[in-house]
């Protein structure tokens, strides 16, 4: 198999998996901080299965790291300086803007696919030895571009997976989470 080709099919792939995990959440919800870890029947598996970010947050995470690190690290092999870390926009900070300007997923998901096409076209120009060559002035220490592609697609995997849990088990799990309030009563 090749890696290259198979990694770049995923990208458009799980960019779509995003797109349509984040478009089942309804409107009201993207700014929500999934309440299950404060309700009284919940344990800590809750808080780490929804995690303590809104759905907003997680979209807005993932478009940050590919515009600042996955698509300008593998650039890197297509002779680009990479920028030195403390360069990189800092997220908090860019969140805090976004809040002001307010939300706007599709705006939002434009930026995302944006990014990943750009990803995708990147390895489109490299060679196979490229694509396997190691450089140590990366963000990641010594890689090569397959880990940093692969690195991006664990990452829209780990958040797209928090993503879907909440598109599809919200409601299911805070009614089971009443039940048992009410079962305790």
């Amino acid at each position: 198999m090749n890696s290259r080709n198979f990694l770049a099919k995923q990208l458009g792939e799980t960019a779509q998996i995003i797109d349509w995990a984040i478009n089942l959440i309804p409107e009201d919800r993207l700014l929500e901080i999934p309440p299950h870890s404060t309700h009284p029947k919940a344990d800590e598996s809750l808080q780490r299965y929804f995690g303590l970010w809104s759905a907003y947050r997680l979209m807005f995470h993932l478009v940050h790291y590919e515009e600042n690190w996955a698509l300008p690290g593998l650039k890197n092999w297509l002779g680009e300086i990479i920028p030195a870390k403390k360069d990189i926009p800092n997220e908090k900070e860019m969140w805090d803007k976004e809040l002001v300007k307010g939300v706007d997923l599709k705006l939002l998901l434009k930026r995302f696919h944006s990014v990943r096409e750009k990803q995708i076209e990147a390895l489109s120009k490299m060679s196979d030895n490229l694509w396997k060559e190691k450089k140590t002035d990366t963000y990641w220490g010594e890689a090569t571009a397959e880990f940093t592609v692969s690195k991006t697609i664990q990452h829209t995997l780990e958040h797209g997976n928090k993503l879907t849990r909440m598109a599809i088990h919200w409601d299911r799990l805070l009614e089971y989470l009443d039940l048992l309030r009410t079962d305790a009563d």
